[in-house]
């Protein structure tokens, strides 16, 4: 296994895609169970094998059936290739704009995306897409080293939490953050507008060592598109919509 994983590693680094192209990696299998795509198509690999095939941005996405190639050989699958920048969708549930003003935590995504501006919102049922389109000024050097940070951050902002943080949770993000405990758990429970209904009865956040883990709603977030592009401003474009069934 640890030697499949090198030789996917360096076959990803000689990859360069075209101006309009990002990476698509798709997750081929049939077992009906909830994966975080991102981390098995990117982070499971090593974001940083993904630096150079994905400079124009990358998509992870579930196909919830077998690789025909390898029908008879592999349960799972993992294919990788160079596709033109998707359209948007034509039912856009969910559009999300915001000003991050890092991309260090996941705190300072679901910050940020709190105080956005929702252009357009609707519940989102069954499995979902998530589409962001970050433009910056200078753009990042390696885009797969930010997908889940934005991706989880932009999540928690819009999902529906069954149940309320503890606030020694909340006082830990407060004090590493400098933010009002209040402000956070206030903005927990009552978030900018709530999309996504979360599978499990755990709170957004929880103690992890000496910080906090966050467990945003994904479990139905089967396709992944980040897209960057140059820009005087720095914002996003996040667009949530429903996948075929």
């Amino acid at each position: 296994m640890d030697a499949a994983r090198q030789a996917l590693r360096q076959a990803l680094k000689s990859l360069t895609p075209q101006p309009d192209q990002i990476l698509e990696g798709v997750y081929f299998s049939q077992i009906d169970e909830f994966f975080d795509v991102e981390n098995v198509v990117i982070y499971n690999i090593e974001p940083a094998a993904f630096r150079n095939s994905s400079q124009n941005g990358l998509r992870a996405r579930r196909n919830r059936s077998q690789y025909s190639i390898c029908r008879s050989l592999f349960s799972h699958t993992l294919h990788y290739h160079f596709i033109p920048k998707p359209q948007l969708p034509s039912e856009i549930l969910v559009h999300l704009r915001f000003r991050p003003t890092c991309f260090q935590s996941v705190f300072d995504v679901w910050w940020a995306a709190s105080k956005g501006n929702l252009i357009k919102a609707s519940p989102i049922q069954g499995e979902f897409g998530l589409r962001v389109d970050l433009y910056a000024p200078v753009l990042p050097k390696n885009p797969a080293s930010r997908i889940k940070i934005l991706f989880d951050g932009i999540i928690a902002a819009i999902q529906n939490n069954l149940v309320s943080p503890q606030l020694d949770t909340v006082k830990i993000l407060s004090q590493k953050h400098c933010v009002d405990t209040q402000l956070i758990y206030t903005q927990i429970c009552k978030p900018i507008f709530p999309a996504i209904s979360s599978l499990r009865s755990i709170p957004l956040i929880r103690p992890f060592g000496a910080g906090v883990q966050w467990h945003p709603a994904d479990d139905l977030c089967e396709d992944c598109i980040l897209t960057v592009n140059q820009s005087n401003q720095l914002y996003c474009d996040a667009y949530l919509y429903s996948l075929p069934t």
